[in-house]
């Protein structure tokens, strides 16, 4: 079965720099301009499909995968990419019962970011929703920071070919971490542990893993008992988070329905 992407890329528009029509081997990606369009699709798809992991398109069944890119490349910030990781946890809840965060923990994703900080920051975020998200024994589906940089060279065909074969190399291998492989495992990755300070704009989307990481940094676990408990402790700890954010959008939605009846 042939893969398709779900990409959420500002630049992805007809002849543009990371244009996706320049690929020879992967299927055509379904491309969102704005976070906030790939975040109402998904939001659907997840809830509704019977199986996340797979769609139809122009008649024809796809695997999915989701490419990602830090930045809409507009001021707003809920047009940044980072926004997407504020979805997910802002439908965190501990245990898979959140049911868009753990179907989107069993897809696989690649980073697109240029930048190596920002690639960090989405993935850091992203591997700990997936590991304190998940079931006790559900799969987690593999990230790869893979820029796709037309920068890097005057032939952007070429940087959509090199990228284009990363993936497919990425997506036809073990997409699952093994079982054997936990939440440290990956956090402690080199390209992720050294780029461990959000910018100003992580920062405002994703404040709730910057404690965490510190958390995890500080108190890295020694032997296998150590990170079991250290897992569950943050997974208590960012589901109170969560359960705090969702009490105080769900105020100021009440807020806003009383001044909106005062106002008639």
């Amino acid at each position: 079965m042939t893969w398709i992407g779900i990409w959420f890329e500002h630049e992805a528009r007809e002849g543009g720099p990371l244009d996706p029509a320049q690929f020879k081997s992967l299927v055509h990606p379904v491309v969102y301009p704005y976070a906030r369009s790939f975040i109402e699709h998904e939001s659907r798809r997840l809830e509704d499909t019977e199986d996340p992991s797979r769609t139809r398109e122009a008649g024809e069944l796809h695997s999915v995968y989701y490419s990602l890119n830090h930045d809409g490349g507009q001021g707003g910030l809920h047009q940044q990419g980072c926004s997407i990781l504020q979805w997910l946890f802002q439908n965190y809840e501990p245990g898979g019962q959140g049911r868009i965060s753990k179907r989107f923990c069993e897809i696989p994703v690649v980073i697109h970011a240029v930048d190596p900080a920002r690639a960090a920051a989405m993935a850091n975020a992203l591997t700990l929703l997936r590991f304190l998200t998940r079931e006790e024994d559900q799969a987690v589906a593999k990230i790869m920071l893979s820029p796709w940089d037309p920068l890097q060279g005057p032939d952007n065909a070429a940087a959509a070919q090199r990228y284009e074969k990363r993936c497919i190399d990425f997506l036809n291998g073990d997409i699952f971490y093994p079982e054997t492989v936990g939440l440290f495992d990956i956090l402690g990755r080199i390209d992720l542990k050294c780029h461990r300070t959000l910018a100003p704009c992580c920062r405002t989307q994703l404040g709730f893993i910057e404690s965490l990481l510190k958390w995890a940094d500080e108190c890295w676990p020694q032997t296998p008992a150590e990170a079991i408990g250290l897992e569950k402790k943050m997974r208590a700890s960012l589901a109170d988070e969560a359960a705090y954010h969702r009490r105080q959008r769900l105020k100021e939605q009440a807020a806003l329905e009383r001044e909106a009846l005062l106002s008639i």
